[in-house]
């Protein structure tokens, strides 16, 4: 082997470890929407600091949202500099209620492609519910490219139905066929707030395809009563772990935990954020 050819073939060994040696850190957050009913310190003007500051504490690259109304997408762009927005408003396909937003570091990410699609028969029709559901809800997905590690993934985050099953059964169909729609056939990370815990079906076909719920493969031998991740701003730990982050087989979990901070008593939200770090 030539000098030259060998320098060559310890460069690509050098280049590949410092690829692989930088994880990703995904976070799936519900920030529970604006709404009259919550006042004082359970307003979101009272709480959005505290929720800003989660994200940045936790050096999150890919932050997956729910409930983020336009104002709520504001406030956290004003605090959270460098990173890009991705999603639109479920109402109108613009800027008009709720996002299951993305927040990715602009620095580390260039956004080949992205979309929202609405879950219901006709997915390409902003606004549009067929499956019995009341409230409208989306998918919003993007195709990212990792400056860091060369490579390109998919990153997918929703907000199922919270009173039709049927809605959340005909929702997950639509979005694994998606995930399986996509180009390339890369890695792929599905987060969300699932209204459902683990034991429903629904998250028994999203394993199905080889997806592997990154909590609980890290976490299987902490209790139910211990896995909450929806408190309704009390703190407990006992109600459903419905909040959930999945990845394909290419992605190896390295740690995941339920992050549960406060200040003063008071929640950033009435859901814990969940966190994953992931390898290639």
């Amino acid at each position: 082997m030539s000098l030259k050819t060998l320098a060559c073939v310890v460069t690509g060994i050098l280049a590949s470890s410092l690829a692989e040696a930088t994880p990703l850190r995904v976070l799936t957050y519900n920030l529970r929407y604006i709404t009259s009913g919550d006042k004082g310190e359970l307003a979101w003007t009272a709480r959005r600091d505290q929720a800003a500051e989660l994200i940045k504490n936790d050096a999150a690259d890919i932050v997956g949202i729910q409930e983020g109304l336009p104002p709520m997408m504001n406030d956290l762009a004003d605090r959270l500099p460098g990173y890009a927005v991705i999603g639109v408003g479920r109402e109108d396909g613009v800027d008009q209620g709720e996002y299951a937003a993305l927040l990715v570091k602009a620095d580390r990410f260039r956004i080949q492609e992205s979309g929202t699609f609405w879950l219901s028969d006709t997915p390409e029709i902003c606004n549009s519910c067929t499956w019995g559901n009341t409230v409208t809800r989306i998918c919003t997905w993007a195709k990212l490219y990792d400056r860091e590690t060369k490579r390109t993934f998919h990153f997918f985050n929703t907000h199922l139905d919270h009173a039709s099953e049927l809605a959340r059964k005909k929702g997950t169909d639509l979005i694994l066929a998606r995930i399986a729609e996509r180009k390339p056939q890369g890695p792929v990370i599905l987060t969300g707030d699932f209204n459902s815990v683990d034991d429903n079906p629904l998250h028994a076909a999203i394993r199905a395809t080889g997806m592997a719920d990154i909590w609980k493969t890290l976490n299987a031998s902490v209790p139910p009563e211990e896995s909450g991740t929806f408190h309704e701003f009390t703190g407990v730990t006992n109600r459903g772990r419905i909040d959930f982050i999945y990845a394909s087989p290419d992605l190896k979990g390295l740690e995941s935990m339920i992050v549960r901070s406060s200040k003063n008593g008071n929640w950033p939200s009435d859901h814990f954020p969940v966190r994953a770090t992931l390898d290639w």
